[in-house]
């Protein structure tokens, strides 16, 4: 008991370390070759509080939304451990996100919102190479959740329309 308690004391600490800080990061698909164009700002409180704002659009974008609107971010840092069964696991940023309403989700306001699950850091090569996720966005619609879109976190905020749509923009075509 005494070194479960020491093994949950340290994995606080370190996790600590995120806390009081902004991170931008831009999503890379589990494909390993599509960037997407959104990006989000997240702000991690030292209470474990996340806001945060979701960019839809690169800065500069003519093919990705291009209507300024932004999305709003609000959650908690969580700890899963590896063994958990979830796609992304360690210190993690977990919130809703607004950004599908405020764009005008399928055919207007659906009063809905995306929950995303995302390391608070970019993708290592190494985790990227071993299929080690960054990021996972869940949807709720109709009563069921399930796995929307997931793969690797980046520092590239963007990608300036080179291989991708945002991702609300590629889901709300399917």
């Amino acid at each position: 008991m005494k070194m479960k308690g020491s093994i949950c004391a340290a994995v606080l600490l370190l996790s600590c370390a995120a806390f009081g800080q902004t991170v931008k990061l831009g999503f890379l698909d589990h494909d390993k070759k599509t960037q997407y164009c959104d990006y989000i700002q997240l702000t991690v409180e030292k209470t474990g509080v996340i806001t945060g704002t979701h960019y839809p659009t690169a800065s500069g974008s003519t093919t990705c939304f291009t209507n300024g609107v932004t999305g709003t971010m609000a959650g908690l840092v969580a700890m899963y451990p590896a063994n958990s069964g979830l796609m992304v696991t360690g210190t993690v940023a977990t919130f809703a996100d607004d950004t599908l309403d405020e764009l005008g989700g399928y055919q207007g306001a659906c009063g809905c919102s995306y929950y995303y699950v995302t390391k608070l850091r970019p993708s290592t090569p190494e985790e990227i190479k071993n299929n080690v996720y960054g990021w996972v966005v869940y949807d709720n619609f109709g009563g069921t959740a399930s796995v929307l879109s997931y793969g690797f976190t980046t520092k590239e905020l963007g990608n300036n329309d080179q291989n991708a749509l945002s991702t609300y923009d590629e889901n709300l075509r399917k």
